[in-house]
């Protein structure tokens, strides 16, 4: 789209600097995000052809300008702008790979709401992130089954939006599929209306979420609920011919949250459950509410790991991509307590084949990770697990889970870093525990093993 006439910004007499900037200066995505406002809503309405995969969308966001704006930047990979307003009024924009830039038809003073709405169209291109040179990310299509797996990036390849964690907002999602089609969302279903060959399913997330942690999916999937005696509603989504057997397999994510709540509190969502792909993928991912599992990741473990990312990765987000391990360490680590709880595993020979693991593989510290080793499994997820456990053998049970506890309640709703975790570990056990967890997380060598799993190591 061509630039306005010199005469539009003169005449208003915006300074340079109230131009927003392009990314929050994220360490390993710096033009993730984007400054000079904060998003407080998501309206995303997508009329989607699930045969052909496309899509006819507007998306509109209500946000709060934090200093003086002539313009701003948004996140929005591929797809064709068709128009964009600026609290109504139509807005000029250009647009550099996935950055697009919006000039305001008027200066938005600090502290002011705004909204903007972008209505745009075509076949999501998925995105080739260098933290996973593994696979595309975003909008995927298979067989006519649409679903969406965003992290870290990709949420730009289906919305516009500030794509980062440390922007999160309330989302409703407005997805209109042929009747007959079953259209999820994360969040809670509102309202579901089938009208002239055509079904309108609202869904709604009350609860801060991030960009990469919404999630649309379309196809032949069957919905089956559960309430839970305090009112939590477990709502799972399976394909209409899904094998019986498997549904042990999701039974599961009720007991794991009750234990998950005795170590944080209280589930941080108005709902949650799992959607089963009619595939295998390979991989399963935390979409807040709604995780969701190729057909060969339905394992206790797996699915035991997404639901810990609720409270951990969800509820509280890291605020710069190179903290990843305070997400997986944490999700990978808590679940083989709950296994231990509830089926017996003995945790102790479990970390010590990890520690021999992690010696093996000359695990990297999680604190020394370039981009491309954003999940590695070894460093981020093995190392980060085995850093919890080291700190709990130092500390013991109680100031260990006083940690947890203390860690989740401070930055729920919010994201944290590793910094903010160790002042927790300094305030409840002292400078010793300090220097252990840092050592774990940060010395390129593999600290000494615990004393704990020494004999566990030798049996």
């Amino acid at each position: 789209m061509d630039e306005p006439p010199p005469s539009t910004t003169e005449a208003a007499g915006f300074p340079p600097e109230t131009v927003g900037s392009a990314g929050v200066g994220d360490s390993f995505y710096p033009l993730l995000g984007n400054g000079g406002y904060d998003v407080i809503h998501y309206e995303i309405e997508l009329d989607v052809d699930p045969v052909a995969n496309t899509l006819e969308a507007t998306t509109a966001l209500s946000a709060l300008a934090t200093h003086d704006l002539s313009s701003f930047n948004l996140d929005l990979s591929g797809l064709d702008v068709e128009a964009v307003a600026v609290n109504g009024e139509p807005a000029a924009y250009t647009r550099d790979g996935s950055e697009m830039t919006v000039r305001s038809p008027v200066l938005i003073p600090e502290g002011e709401p705004f909204s903007v709405t972008v209505s745009y169209s075509g076949t999501p291109e998925q995105i080739d992130d260098p933290g996973v040179p593994f696979m595309t990310m975003g909008w995927k299509w298979v067989d006519g089954v649409i679903f969406t797996v965003n992290q870290p990036s990709a949420a730009m390849s289906w919305f516009p939006g500030n794509n980062h964690p440390t922007d999160k907002a309330t989302f409703m999602f407005r997805i209109t599929v042929p009747a007959g089609t079953t259209a999820a969302a994360t969040g809670v279903l509102v309202e579901e209306v089938t009208d002239d060959g055509s079904t309108t399913a609202t869904w709604q997330m009350d609860d801060p979420m991030a960009t990469y942690l919404a999630a649309v999916y379309i196809g032949d999937f069957e919905r089956r609920e559960t309430l839970l005696a305090d009112g939590l509603l477990i709502r799972d989504y399976v394909p209409s011919d899904f094998d019986p057997t498997l549904t042990s397999a999701l039974s599961i994510a009720p007991d794991a949250i009750r234990y998950f709540e005795t170590i944080f509190g209280p589930y941080p969502f108005e709902a949650y459950g799992t959607l089963v792909l009619p595939f295998e993928t390979g991989y399963a991912l935390e979409n807040q509410t709604l995780s969701v599992h190729g057909s060969d990741t339905l394992d206790p473990y797996i699915i035991a790991h997404e639901v810990m990312h609720q409270w951990i990765g969800n509820s509280v987000t890291i605020a710069d991509w190179s903290d990843i391990w305070m997400n997986e360490g944490f999700a990978f680590y808590i679940p083989f307590m709950f296994l231990a709880e509830s089926q017996g595993l003995d945790l102790d020979e479990v970390m010590a084949g990890w520690y021999e693991t992690l010696l093996d593989t000359k695990a990297a510290p999680p604190k020394g990770i370039g981009i491309d080793q954003l999940f590695d499994f070894y460093a981020v997820y093995g190392r980060g697990a085995l850093t919890l456990h080291a700190l709990r053998v130092e500390v013991g049970d109680p100031t260990f889970l006083d940690i947890l506890r203390t860690h989740y309640e401070r930055a729920a709703g919010a994201a944290t870093d590793t910094g903010s975790f160790l002042r927790i570990v300094d305030e409840l056990a002292g400078r010793d525990a300090v220097e252990l967890t840092r050592s774990w997380l940060f010395d390129t060598d593999i600290p000494e093993v615990p004393a704990a799993l020494e004999a566990s190591a030798t049996e």
